[in-house]
């Protein structure tokens, strides 16, 4: 579809403006003096990159636990009401029998989707540390081994993105050198490692945090730890989840004008149950509950299951904290498809795919455009 889009406020590379955006055949193209299929009236009203989450268990009532495409699909339709374009499917630690099946589902999925687009799988795990487990299953938790690699990347078909992965064991140099040629990027998460092993663990080519401060050793004033390493070090990029419960709002805006915004990544973390509408809450075979803005154990509300965030609440709540508007559509998108090598999106720029999700002035989504169509919301 052509569509032109006049006079909207817009965030590109990092920087607000007000500009007319055109899309032809999927890509951003610089508007011309023409009829245009669609034409909406961007007055008062804000485009910014479509938000990319690469860590993601679930949503609408799918997840990655359910190891089907159907799930798969159904979380990409979810995701486009919240404003995502492109996705990380992200999968549990567990028996490999059930990680490549997670995977397949996955591969089989990519291509079809009506919503988000699968850029890639995250697979958290299964190299972790015993200690740091948390809604992981620890049955499927493993030492480093290169049978066990060769055997998820098999059966990722070549979309393997992202891994978590705990420094500190036994083996894992050989994990990095396979990571390195395959293009995967490495980050430190469920984790005990000690600062000394997390430098190390830096110096071999480990560059990445999973959520900090969650499920990882802490920052002490004798023993930084991973979250120091990650804090301390200009090559440590780091991931955050922006729900304001995991990490207080205070301390992920401090992350952000620490780190900088090229090496900060929003993320979700979301649970299967996130905007479900009907039917039993479930997350990774567990029955949940909300509780304080997260799923708890359903009876049991002191054991937290995981986030009920979305990217699009999450650059609300960035706002609503004081990081400006440019600073929050950038490290909810561009930063991502910076680190992950994505390079055909992430930005409102000619010549890249077009994706992007359209705002109201209180912030609403109205619609979400992905690849070029308009996936959801309405343009009247």
């Amino acid at each position: 579809m052509d569509i032109i889009l006049k006079n909207i406020r817009t965030v590109s590379a990092g920087r607000i403006t007000e500009k007319d955006i055109a899309i032809s055949g999927g890509i951003f193209r610089e508007p011309e003096n023409r009829r245009y299929e669609k034409e909406i009236d961007g007055r008062n009203l804000l485009a910014v990159p479509g938000f990319i989450d690469t860590h993601i268990h679930g949503i609408g009532g799918h997840g990655t636990e359910d190891g089907t495409e159907e799930a798969i699909l159904g979380m990409s339709a979810s995701l486009a009401e919240a404003g995502v374009t492109s996705f990380f499917p992200t999968i549990y630690t567990d028996t490999m029998e059930r990680i490549t099946m997670d995977e397949r589902a996955i591969a089989s999925a990519k291509g079809k989707e009506k919503g988000a687009s699968i850029a890639g799988i995250h697979i958290e795990g299964p190299f972790i540390s015993p200690n740091r487990i948390g809604a992981q299953n620890p049955a499927g938790r493993l030492d480093p081994s290169v049978q066990a690699m060769e055997t998820m990347l098999d059966a990722g078909n070549g979309l393997i993105k992202e891994m978590t992965i705990a420094p500190e064991l036994p083996g894992v140099g050989e994990i990095i050198s396979i990571a390195d040629k395959e293009g995967i990027v490495l980050s430190m998460g469920h984790t005990d490692a000690t600062y000394e092993e997390a430098l190390r663990g830096m110096e071999m080519g480990i560059r990445h945090t999973t959520h900090l401060f969650n499920a990882m050793s802490a920052f002490k004033h004798r023993n930084p730890g991973i979250v120091g390493c990650a804090l301390m070090h200009d090559a440590m990029s780091v991931e955050i989840i922006g729900d304001g419960k995991h990490v207080h709002p205070d301390i992920v805006k401090y992350v952000i004008e620490s780190k900088g915004r090229d090496k900060t990544i929003i993320i979700t973390d979301s649970l299967r149950p996130t905007m479900q509408k009907e039917g039993m809450l479930t997350a990774n075979g567990v029955e949940v509950m909300m509780g304080d803005g997260l799923w708890v154990t359903k009876g049991k509300p002191d054991l937290i299951q995981g986030s009920s965030l979305t990217m699009h609440k999450a650059f609300v709540n960035l706002v609503s904290w004081g990081v400006p508007l440019d600073t929050a559509s950038y490290i909810t998108s561009t930063s991502a498809a910076k680190l992950y090598n994505l390079k055909d999106r992430g930005e409102i720029r000619n010549g890249l795919r077009a994706d992007l999700v359209v705002m109201d002035s209180a912030l609403r989504i109205q619609f979400t455009i992905i690849n070029g169509e308009i996936v959801c919301g309405t343009t009247n």
